[in-house]
């Protein structure tokens, strides 16, 4: 009786993490910048050349044809008198960024520990030493609040392996 109670608690268990996982996928697929700027969804907009301090670790992305490399981070932040976090991409110049490459960021925030979440943007740049940011998010003590950065380097139907920083 004990091992048919566990079958079923496993078995319950992992019905609940699978639909989580379905629920929290279905909202990112038509995600847009303007799902968060101009103060959508409580994000606020900042300059590109914002700095904060670096969370969550950081990366890079790289094709090879045309070679382009770009780096992504995750920030966080005074803006206007609130913490927030928000992604930071930075495109290679020079050799490390080829002339059809295209960079994009973005940033996922989950406010139920990752059942569901909002994708802030892609943003995107064709530039080369350029660097573009997300709008930024109330940072919170909350553990059920996270953000994770991802990036990607795209041209002319090459594509990097999409990037994350961990959940923060």
């Amino acid at each position: 009786m004990h091992s048919i109670r566990r079958i079923f608690s496993v078995g319950a268990a992992a019905l609940v993490l699978g639909a989580g996982l379905v629920a929290g996928s279905s909202g990112t697929a038509q995600a847009a910048p303007s799902d968060c700027t101009g103060g959508a969804n409580g994000f606020t907009d900042i300059p590109d050349s914002l700095s904060g301090q670096g969370v969550a670790g950081a990366g890079a992305v790289v094709i090879d044809n045309p070679h382009a490399v770009a780096s992504y981070a995750m920030q966080a932040g005074n803006v206007g008198g609130r913490q927030m976090a928000w992604g930071v991409l930075t495109t290679g110049s020079g050799g490390n960024w080829g002339p059809t490459a295209r960079g994009l960021v973005w940033m996922d925030v989950t406010n139920n520990s990752g059942a569901s979440w909002i994708q802030c943007g892609p943003f995107t740049t064709f530039s080369a030493g350029a660097r573009l940011t997300t709008a930024a998010y109330p940072t919170s003590s909350s553990a059920s609040r996270a953000f994770s950065v991802c990036a990607q380097v795209t041209s002319l139907g090459t594509d990097s392996n999409i990037a994350c920083t961990g959940w923060w």
